[in-house]
């Protein structure tokens, strides 16, 4: 069989494999758009590629199928082009004289042809909301399928940024059929890590433990040079088989046009480098053309054999030094803590919000939380103000990271910038999109979502602060027909690694009834939120105007057009003293967004509930 043939070529021989279709085919064929679509358009074109990395040495080619999905074709164009790249490939070994690997041999002349596996290229699937996983995994294996049928059995999953996604599509394919290898490939930075964290160590160790994954290994991202300095990093827990592809460089642009400049001599040095930190299977990424395969193949200059990997010793369990979080150990001994919300300035003076971080200070709540440009209108930046005023007051300062306004770069380096600052506490939150009227010249970045970058954060604790983590908080918007989806949503951030949850601000007993229930569903940390209304107009605006929160009528009727500040505040103060009595059994602690600046109303409401008094 040729999974069995592969297995056993790889044990004795670093296999080659071909370097890249995308952008050698730009190369070539600069006005013709993407490569996938000459599949059908222009399959001489195709072959012709292929051809070359055969005749510079290649003995694996994988298809051009890389980014054959919903993003490039329509669902029904799909198998149809699939198709079309496996016969392409095909065409290019029959017109090098070469077979292709698991086809029978009919006599003496055939088994000394050169023979050439065929991978199937399967590139990162990109969905408009991540939440949708099960249609996610389902167009993957549309893609699997498509692949198989064609009679292709070693499937090469490329540039992946998430070793848990690779894992779960590993699993898919492996339940389907038996008779397929499957190989995950990487895609790093210079540092060494993907585009959600994970670093070179935890992808392999997770693949080295997961029975569904044949082989690993990094593609694209980074050149040789850094591939190499990387790989010098890194240990095995086992043998496990191993590709490198890295690109031809880096990008530089030149005349209106981008460039990978690495020359194919300084390209397979360094990858003789990497040969001796135990590769099986080497090839070429972005960039790279088949001159860089013939310098490969000059290289290797004949069977290589596979050099043992740098295997990592058993070691013993390292004592743990991590610092303890107060505000995360007072919410698990089962006391009610105390958050407060402080909108930062609109403009540059930051007097009056220093003002009130003060008097809550004074007053000992527990931690400060500072919203995020909320209702997508510009503040002060979150993480800077928590910094400025826990320096100046002392306060425990927890600053929402929502994804709208920063790509991925911009919120790793916020998250180093505020660990370094001393944050040890954030809200992740989604973020409320940009209005309507503004989208013209204000766009939504969105690279991620609350659970993403949850999962993000989670890994730069593992791999940058495992003794001085950070403890995070979720949004919960409790409101919505499907309690349901509300749970699991829950239960995806909780496996995130999410300490605890922020309620929107609950005013009926409808909603404590609902917020009470997914307590109890989940066992989930849950802090109530609380805001108090503070005039008549308020309390309007709250109710009509505000989706996802309920105000009863019999609240907005406790208020009159013409009440003093002073009775408005008192009737706010009795009614989030009475609601967060009714949640006292089951809320772990209280969360007020404190309206218009009022810090002293938000005080006596925590002064009342301390004491436990609803009258």
């Amino acid at each position: 069989m040729l999974v069995e043939r592969l297995r056993e070529e790889l044990q004795n021989t670093v296999l080659l494999m071909d370097g890249a279709m995308g952008t050698y085919y730009n190369h070539l064929h600069p006005e013709a758009g993407e490569a996938e679509l000459a599949n059908l358009e222009h399959p001489e074109w195709i072959q012709e590629i292929h051809e070359k990395y055969i005749n510079a040495g290649a003995r694996m080619i994988r298809t051009n199928t890389f980014a054959v999905n919903h993003r490039l074709f329509q669902t029904e164009e799909i198998e149809e082009v699939i198709a079309a790249a496996v016969k392409n490939a095909r065409r290019a070994i029959e017109n090098t004289g070469c077979e292709e690997a698991g086809c029978a041999f009919s006599n003496q002349e055939d088994k000394e042809k050169k023979i050439i596996y065929i991978a199937g290229s399967i590139g990162p699937v990109r969905m408009e909301k991540e939440s949708l996983q099960d249609e996610l995994l389902m167009e993957y294996m549309d893609i699997c399928r498509a692949l198989y049928s064609q009679g292709i059995r070693i499937f090469m999953l490329e540039t992946f940024a998430d070793v848990e996604l690779a894992q779960m599509i590993a699993g898919r394919i492996k339940q389907s059929y038996s008779d397929v290898f499957v190989q995950t490939q990487f895609s790093m930075n210079r540092m060494g890590y993907t585009l959600y964290g994970q670093s070179m160590e935890k992808v392999i160790r997770k693949v080295e433990n997961c029975s569904d994954i044949d082989g690993a290994g990094f593609n694209c991202g980074i050149g040789a040079a850094h591939m190499n300095k990387q790989l010098s990093r890194l240990t095995f827990s086992k043998d496990i088989i191993l590709s490198v592809l890295p690109n031809a460089g880096y990008e530089q642009g030149l005349q209106g046009r981008q460039f990978l400049l690495d020359n194919p001599d300084y390209y397979a040095q360094a990858m003789e480098q990497i040969l001796l930190k135990g590769a099986n299977l080497i090839g070429g990424c972005c960039g790279t053309t088949p001159a860089h395969t013939q310098a490969l193949f000059k290289m290797l200059g004949g069977n290589m054999q596979p050099v043992q990997k740098n295997i990592v010793m058993e070691t013993e369990d390292k004592v743990s030094t991590q610092v303890g979080n107060t505000f995360i150990s007072k919410l698990n001994r089962g006391e009610k803590v105390y958050i407060v919300e402080l909108d930062s300035p609109f403009n540059g003076c930051g007097d009056k919000f220093l003002e009130g971080a003060k008097l809550l200070k004074e007053n000992n709540v527990d931690m400060v939380t500072i919203s995020d440009s909320p209702m997508a209108r510009p503040r002060a930046e979150a993480f800077s103000m928590g910094v400025y005023i826990g320096n100046e007051t002392g306060v425990r300062v927890m600053p929402h990271v929502c994804c709208r306004d920063r790509n991925l770069i911009g919120l790793r380096s916020a998250i180093l910038g505020a660990h370094i600052n001393g944050i040890r506490d954030m809200l992740i939150i989604t973020g409320d999109p940009v209005g309507r009227d503004d989208r013209g010249s204000i766009t939504s970045v969105f690279d991620m979502n609350s659970i993403r970058l949850m999962e993000y954060v989670r890994n730069m604790n593992e791999e940058l602060f495992p003794d001085e983590p950070f403890y995070y908080g979720g949004a919960l918007n409790y409101a919505g027909v499907n309690i349901d989806a509300i749970e699991t949503r829950m239960r995806k951030k909780m496996e995130a690694g999410c300490s605890y949850f922020l309620t929107q601000p609950v005013y009926s007993d409808a909603d404590i009834t609902r917020v009470r229930e997914l307590k109890e569903r989940t066992g989930a940390k849950i802090i109530l939120g609380l805001m108090p209304l503070v005039s008549y107009k308020n309390a309007l605006f709250m109710k009509n105007e505000m989706p996802g929160i309920d105000v009863p009528d019999k609240i907005v009727e406790c208020y009159k057009p013409d009440m003093s500040r002073e009775e408005a505040e008192e009737t706010a103060e009795d009614i989030c003293v009475v609601i967060g009595e009714k949640a006292r059994d089951f809320a772990d602690g209280y969360y007020f967004m404190t309206p218009f600046n009022r810090v002293g109303l938000v005080n006596r409401i925590i002064d009342r509930l301390r004491q436990g008094l609803a009258g």
